[in-house]
């Protein structure tokens, strides 16, 4: 009997079939199995702590600028903030999960992060909330790094890609409706309603961790935490042209995403006059797209691979993005022209998310943790820096959005084309 925590393999196809796990031992509370409902949901809710974290305050933006008396770009750097202290955590969580255990290290980084949204609650200045953001972000990256690296230690490199595709279509519902909660919990209780649902996430969470998540780390890595270690593994790992390949892919088209995420909101509400609830509502409308290409994922990757849906969500992206700035910049800007574009750009980023992290991941079964968290390092650095540019480029027209969207796509096609190799498909196959 494996003991827990060990790798399970599950069949993922007729051409590919393994020989199912023996059954794990029950524990006294509420145990988790890795095939069940409840795992795939807990993995999908600490996997889009960053996105919730962030989508939910868009809708807010505008009030808080106001409300604090500080410009329209001041007031991203909540977004920015919570950025830099997200992509910190990357670099730290990983390590630590590898010398220690997944499970110690989730809940050290959960409890946090339920802190610091308290923190955002009570901020009596601009200056307090963002520190409570930066900590916010910090505490969150455990989340994602260790959801990811959950992932990778329970399943193959296909199925992994299939049950990240599933997790996608799941957190994609909640990524959307966040920004309509957001403006609800706005209009109900101020700014601070947002971050009062987010204190109630983080300790929801922390209890479900506490009753019923067991370690999916097979075998602890006494080593992990050696500076000299560390710094070997990253060196590996940074030097792979398949990690970094998609690692960049992804990371640029996050960005683009990210510049629609941090800029929709001056331009719906401010610019075209929408109230939080209808910007909300719009950007729901949007993430549709990358809920079907969630779903379609799931069920095209054991046939295409990850590098052919990688491709075609790349191509997908640029494409809807360039058109999105070719309308806006001929004076066209209208709720019509960036939704329909962003629709399309997002549908993209479907294909191209689940695919790229398990593609990144599957060279390093035994350095997952410190690649979930490099992958993670890079991909916030790469919104955070984004959203810092578009800060300055803000003139109060859709214009600088929409450009910063189409530089995103841009660079993750030049990522794909130039860093990525065709061997890259090796990694495909179960190891």
């Amino acid at each position: 009997m494996p003991k827990p925590g060990s790798r399970a393999r599950v069949p993922v196809s007729t051409v590919m079939a393994e020989t199912p796990p023996a059954p794990r031992p029950a524990l006294p509370k509420w145990p988790i199995g890795p095939e069940t409902f409840a795992m795939v949901l807990l993995l999908t809710v600490l996997v889009a702590y960053g996105a919730i974290s962030n989508n939910i305050v868009l809708p807010i933006l505008p009030a808080l600028a106001q409300g604090f008396e500080v410009p329209v770009g001041a007031a991203m750097l909540t977004i920015s903030a919570f950025f830099v202290g997200f992509g910190l955590g990357q670099v730290l969580y990983g390590s630590l999960s590898d010398r220690f255990g997944r499970r110690p290290v989730l809940m050290a980084g959960v409890g946090l992060y339920t802190l610091a949204s308290a923190g955002c609650v009570l901020a009596p200045d601009f200056e307090t909330l963002l520190i409570a953001r930066l900590l916010q972000g910090l505490a969150a990256a455990s989340a994602q790094v260790l959801a990811r690296a959950v992932v990778r230690d329970l399943y193959t490199p296909i199925r992994a890609a299939q049950v990240l595709s599933v997790m996608s279509s799941v957190f994609a519902f909640a990524s959307a409706f966040a920004p309509f909660v957001g403006g609800l919990f706005q209009g109900w209780f101020g700014w601070q309603g947002v971050f009062m649902v987010l204190t109630a996430v983080g300790a929801g969470t922390y209890f479900t961790l506490l009753m019923g998540f067991r370690e999916s780390l097979a075998e602890r890595d006494p080593d992990a935490m050696n500076v000299k270690r560390i710094s070997a593994n990253y060196r590996a790992i940074a030097v792979d042209r398949i990690f970094l390949g998609y690692t960049f892919t992804f990371s640029a088209a996050f960005a683009g995403m990210f510049a629609f995420h941090s800029g929709s909101s001056f331009v719906f509400i401010t610019l075209f006059g929408y109230t939080p609830q209808m910007f909300g509502i719009f950007f729901a409308l949007v993430l549709v797209g990358f809920l079907l290409a969630t779903v379609i994922s799931s069920k095209l990757v054991p046939v295409l691979g990850i590098y052919r849906l990688v491709g075609a969500g790349v191509l997908t992206s640029t494409l809807s993005a360039g058109v999105m700035v070719a309308l806006v910049a001929a004076n066209q800007a209208s709720p019509v022209t960036i939704l329909i574009p962003q629709f399309t750009y997002l549908f993209g980023f479907g294909l191209i998310l689940p695919n790229a992290i398990a593609g990144a991941l599957a060279p390093f079964p035994k350095k997952t943790g410190a690649a979930s968290a490099l992958l993670g390092f890079i991909q916030q650095s790469a919104g955070g820096s984004m959203v810092a540019l578009l800060g300055t480029l803000v003139d109060g027209t859709a214009l600088p959005m929409a450009g910063c969207i189409f530089i995103g796509g841009v660079l993750a096609l030049v990522c794909f084309l130039v860093i990525l190799p065709r061997t890259a498909r090796v990694h495909e196959t179960p190891g």
